[in-house]
Parts: C-alpha cells; structure tokens; sequence
C-alpha cells in the first residue's frame, strides 16, 4: 500500500516553523506515515482516500505530531480543534494589528500548544502526588453519579456523552483527569490540602502586604489598579456608528449615508441603535459601539483618528444624546471609513477609600491572593516541565520559564 498524503504543506510548515525552526530529520515534528518517506513525491500528493478504509487509515495516520508533553503527543489535529473551544486562550489580541496571518497562525498554534501541554502537565502533577487510588476512585464515582443525576438521569446522560463523542469510560476517564489536575492546582496554590492532609503553602495575605499594596496603588499615577480601592479617574462615554465605503461600494455612498443617519437622528425618527444595527460592520455593532475611557485619554484617541475635528471641546460641552460631525477616516489619501458619534454621559471622578474599610481590605486580599496563586502555579508548572518528557525543547523552555498564557 503507497504511503498515505501529508497534511497540507502550509500547516506543517507553520507548525515547522514555529517549533523547530527548520528541525533536522528524525524530529518529533517531522513523525507522518509510519515507514513513510519524510518528504511526499508528486504522486503521493495526487493521492486521494476513496475506499472507507483508505479514508480511515487517511484519517489516523496524516497526522503531524507537533509537541509532546508527558505521557500525550500534541497532534496538529488536536491542536486545532482546540484553538475552536472555548477555554483557548487566544494571543490575538496581545499581537500587533500588522502581524501577518501566517505569523497569527503560528502564535495561536504555539500558544495551543503551551495550553495544551500546561493541562497535560497538571494532570501529571496530580497522579504523582501520591493520592490514596481509593480516594481518587471514591470521589470519580461521586462526580460521575452527580452528572447522571444532573443531567436528569441515564437515558439523558447518555445522549448527552454521545452528543460530546464520548462513551461512559472515556467520559470517566475526562473526570479522574479534570480531578487531578484540580487537586495539583489546589495543592501548589494552598486552596487545600495535598495527600498528606495537611496544607504545605502559605497562602495567607498578611495585613502589612495588603497596606504595602494600597500605598503603593495611591502613589502611582497609573489608572491600573485604581479601581481596587476606589479611586477612578472621570470618563465619557459615547456611542459609534462606523459605515464602511467599501461595503457600501464608494465613500461618497458611505458619506451620504452618515449625513442622512444625522438628519434621521437628529429629527427623532430612528434611534441610534437601529442606525447601528443597519449600517455597522457585525464586529462593530451592539456592545461594541459603545466606547467607555478616561476623558483625557478619549480625547487624545479621537484627536488622533480625526485631526480635523476639536474633540476636547466636544466632550467637555456635550450633552447626552448630542451628535458629532460626520467624520471621514481617510487612509492612503481615501476616505476608508466614515464615523459619526453620540455622547451618552460622564461620570466624575472619585477618591480612594480609605484602608480602613473592610470591602477595601477584603478586594486588596482577594487582588494579592490571586496573584501568589498565578505564580505558584507558574512555578509548579517550570518545575514538572523541567522533570517532564516535553519536546520540542521551544516549547519546553516555554513551560520553563513562564509566565505563560493559560
């Protein structure tokens, strides 16, 4: 039988790429077919599955192993349904806006991978803890029965594992591997005891260390943190409509529209929202069209974006409901987009509580208690990275070194 086709090129090479930078042969990240050859011939690439066992040996074996992490290899495949749920972290938003879509693509991959190995490495954690096995046995037992009795008994249960791709064992199997990354997480962070019975982390916040932090916040001139005890710097807040010229096919279609929405809204016979809601690009309509910043900084933004336009004097004499111009966004010498704005409001600036408050003292607890917990899991996770089969090594230093996105 003819070795079986790769997966597309462009993902391996990202997956190349990011992990190994053009690793040597003989790779984790260069494992294909079994015996296969490392690099497909022509007609291998022609070749396409048509029996149903061809499709499934296609499917089982296509796979790029990209990462291992302890006991799990981290398969492309994998990997990829992963970046789709709901507990990736995706890093998008932390790149700059030019980054290309082949560098996206090997960011949120790597950042996959990392996630991926920190669960791996978590649930390792757990198993070599040294728990009582009947323990661990009593407690899955217990955690099975009560989503059986959640899900409204076993006929619904059933159809709901089967909806996941899951049988009873496997479904138990995400349970006792949930369990033990829940109990390592517990442990390190001091949120329970470990399988001694006895809590081995310090987690207490002393009161000196919530003082130190409070003084600390009321010095710094930073907004961040200003709201852990209190203090918030005045804001406005305005609504955005946003037309796009080329979806409108022109910018002189999009101006047009952007002048007829003002005299729409100014005479009282449609509601901003609805304009929005009609003309909007989706990513920019509903909560998105609202903008909430410091007023200094919101000038400063609105300034930059419309050079034409005084908007300091705007929002210091605005009322709620007032309208601004219609303002072009002009890039390249055309208008790309055009903008109008609807004040809704400011809100004056407060004071920091004093420390003496209890609801003060209990947030700054909180604030500290987390952050000692981030980083005692960061150093759990460097240290079973550092005694863990992890590869390849960029990914490993990763886990190593830390913080790392979870």
């Amino acid at each position: 039988m003819r070795a079986l086709r790769s997966l597309p090129l462009v993902l391996v090479a990202a997956a190349l790429a990011v992990f190994a930078g053009g690793a040597a042969s003989g790779s984790p990240l260069q494992v294909g077919a079994p015996g296969g050859p490392s690099t497909p011939t022509q007609a291998e690439d022609d070749w396409v599955p048509l029996t149903p066992l061809e499709q499934e040996l296609a499917a089982r074996y296509t796979d790029h192993y990209v990462g291992i992490a302890v006991e799990e290899l981290l398969p492309l495949e994998d990997l990829s349904r992963f970046q789709r749920e709901s507990r990736f972290e995706d890093p998008v938003d932390s790149l700059p806006p030019d980054t290309s879509p082949m560098a996206l693509a090997q960011e949120r991959l790597f950042a996959a991978a990392v996630q991926r190995a920190i669960e791996e490495l978590k649930i390792q954690g757990g198993k070599t803890q040294g728990y009582d096995p009947e323990l661990i046995q009593r407690a899955l037992e217990g955690e099975f029965q009560g989503q059986i009795e959640g899900r409204g008994g076993p006929v619904r249960f059933a159809e709901w594992i089967q909806g996941l791709g899951l049988d009873a064992s496997s479904f138990r199997d995400l349970l006792r591997n949930r369990l033990y990354a829940q109990l390592w997480t517990d442990a390190v962070t001091g949120r329970s005891a470990g399988p001694t019975g006895r809590v081995y982390v310090d987690s207490y916040v002393r009161p000196a260390g919530m003082y130190r932090r409070y003084r600390a916040l009321l010095s710094s001139p930073s907004p961040l943190g200003g709201e852990l005890i209190g203090r918030q710097a005045a804001t406005v807040s305005l609504k955005r409509l946003v037309i796009s010229s080329q979806k409108e096919g022109s910018p002189q279609r999009a101006l047009d529209l952007a002048d007829a929405s003002r005299d729409y809204l100014l005479a009282g016979t449609i509601t901003f929202d609805e304009v929005v809601q009609e003309y909007a690009p989706e990513d920019l309509k509903g909560a998105a069209s609202l903008i909430s910043l410091p007023g200094e900084q919101a000038a400063a933004i609105l300034s930059r974006s419309h050079p034409e336009w005084n908007a300091g004097d705007f929002l210091d004499s605005a009322a709620p409901g007032d309208l601004s111009p219609v303002l072009p966004v002009v890039s390249g010498g055309v208008t790309q987009f055009v903008v109008l704005y609807r004040f809704e409001g400011r809100t004056e600036a407060t004071e920091a509580r004093p420390f003496e408050g209890l609801e003060l003292q209990k947030s700054l607890r909180e604030a500290i208690s987390e952050e000692f917990q981030t980083v005692r899991v960061d150093r759990g996770i460097s240290e079973l990275a550092r005694t863990s089969r992890v590869a390849p090594n960029d990914l490993r230093l990763r886990l190593i070194r830390g913080p790392v996105a979870r």
